[in-house]
């Protein structure tokens, strides 16, 4: 991996500064677009932060003064039917239209991360055209071949999200066949899942890729669908739920373990601590979107904005929470999330508090009409530097019990969350022998009150780190060369402060 530079501290003197400048540039285990990125988050920290000293709550680096938004949901139906007269673009008329329309105006989509976080529901935007119909399956198949190979070549980056569903097409069946020949990181892959619309030889197709690739994740349209009283939502990155059209300012997040550690008891976590630090939370969340809104004024000057493609009032931003596994357990005198039903209704407790408590705040947050002023509550995932701690409201690692339990706990807490929650299930290899088996698991925990599931085999190329997926090639290539996929590093530093290899691997009986 590339020598780990001070990027993010904006305390640094001028002199520390240009060294880590230096060090950026001449790292030789980066490569040039690399070396742009971390040189513009230097830039960006040399300002006063919008932050906290407090490491209970952490801003995810996000940089000291925002100039876009996080996470960007562009209406891509709106764009094909309208064109772009910013891109030179007229209305796309066929499926090769509305393909090449979308590789150019993804590299126009801004992030966290510099490339796009949502690709768009493809399979019904490009299923629409008539062309559809009567191109034929080889033609079909060459023209989505060189659409995935084009996003995985030039969006390098595992938080590149794809959404399908829940209406079976034939542009979904064969992306799902193409990505388990393909086998990229890239894009991450979600199936919206609707009983009433997505039938069983669609659903079968989605896990037989599963169990190759470790993605799609299989969604709860049904559930998710009343966060925004609409079907206009995507699931982006990692797996955050988010209005169409809109998009997330920002996620800050709070460490519920070390809050836990710091507590004299539950009383005081409950009735003390938790809120001021939940106010902390907002009050830093919203001097970042008034930054980003009256200061650096990316809604007045994005092209996104003019031609109606995202609109203000469609963003929200998010309340991040992590290690609440490990909370628990500290907080119930030692009782464990998964086995012990103590745990459990703490963990519960918890979570309506912090709702409460963000649907409270006064004032709220500002230029968040699409959620009312309130911040959406996200189960963070987790990131490279985390040690010892649990990815949002998961059990940990190696402490997984019957596959049935696991399951009845994460439906359990999925329904506390607005703007994304996830849980991870890892297979034997014989689970592939076993379909309809696995098909019962899927549409079990679905109709249990899962938001958000993943499953794969123990014995794919690609690995999901914690919302996102790398090879397993990659990662023993990180130390020793660049490479191109950017999420790569991340991965590997994930893995080496967390678990993931010990992960259960249930089997499908």
């Amino acid at each position: 991996m590339s020598t780990t530079h001070n990027i993010h501290d904006a305390s640094n003197s001028d002199e520390e500064t240009r060294k880590i400048i230096r060090n950026v540039i001449c790292d030789d285990k980066l490569e040039y677009h690399h070396k742009r990125s971390q040189l513009c988050t230097v830039a960006e920290n040399i300002l006063l932060p919008i932050s906290t000293n407090d490491e209970v709550i952490c801003t995810l680096f996000e940089g000291n003064a925002p100039y876009r938004p996080r996470y960007i949901l562009p209406d891509y139906q709106k764009f094909l039917a309208t064109g772009s007269e910013y891109l030179n673009l007229p209305p796309a008329d066929d499926i090769v239209s509305a393909i090449n329309h979308l590789l150019i105006i993804y590299k126009f989509v801004p992030s966290i991360t510099s490339h796009p976080v949502y690709l768009g529901n493809v399979d019904t935007l490009l299923d629409q055209y008539d062309s559809v119909e009567k191109i034929s399956e080889l033609e079909l198949r060459r023209n989505l071949r060189w659409f995935l190979i084009q996003i995985d070549r030039t969006l390098p980056n595992a938080f590149v999200h794809m959404n399908l569903g829940p209406l079976p097409t034939r542009v979904g069946r064969v992306i799902l066949e193409l990505e388990r020949e393909l086998r990229h990181a890239v894009p991450n892959l979600t199936l919206k899942v609707d009983f009433e619309i997505t039938n069983e030889d669609f659903l079968l197709e989605a896990i037989k890729t599963a169990l190759v690739t470790n993605k799609p994740y299989f969604a709860n349209h049904q559930m998710l669908k009343k966060i925004y009283k609409s079907d206009a939502y995507g699931v982006a990155s990692c797996y955050n739920t988010l209005p169409i059209g809109g998009g997330a300012h920002t996620l800050v997040r709070i460490n519920l373990k070390l809050l836990a550690q710091r507590a004299c008891d539950l009383s005081d976590f409950m009735n003390n601590l938790l809120p001021s630090t939940v106010t902390a939370l907002a009050e830093i969340i919203s001097a970042r979107i008034r930054f980003l809104v009256e200061e650096s004024h990316f809604f007045q000057t994005s092209f996104l904005i003019r031609e109606k493609l995202i609109e203000l009032e469609k963003f929200t931003a998010m309340a991040g929470i992590f290690g609440l596994y490990e909370a628990t357990e500290i907080l119930s005198a030692g009782k464990i999330l998964g086995k012990d039903q103590e745990a459990l209704l703490l963990a519960e407790a918890i979570l309506v508090k912090i709702n409460k408590l963000l649907r409270t705040a006064v004032p709220l947050t500002p230029y968040c009409a699409i959620t009312d002023g309130v911040l959406g509550l996200h189960a963070q995932s987790g990131i490279d530097n985390d040690k010892e701690v649990t990815p949002g409201v998961r059990i940990k690692s190696g402490a997984e019990l019957s596959l049935g339990a696991q399951i009845r706990t994460a439906c359990k807490l999925h329904s506390h969350f607005v703007t994304g929650v996830s849980d991870i299930y890892t297979f034997e290899p014989t689970a592939a022998n076993n379909l309809p088996a696995m098909l019962t698991i899927i549409t079990g925990a679905l109709r249990c009150g899962m938001a958000i599931m993943s499953i794969g085999s123990s014995d794919s190329p690609l690995v999901r780190i914690s919302g996102y997926l790398v090879k397993k090639s990659d990662l023993e290539k990180a130390d020793k060369s660049s490479l191109r996929e950017e999420s790569v590093e991340l991965g590997a530093r994930f893995i080496d402060n967390y678990p993931v290899s010990k992960r259960k691997k249930w089997s499908e009986r």
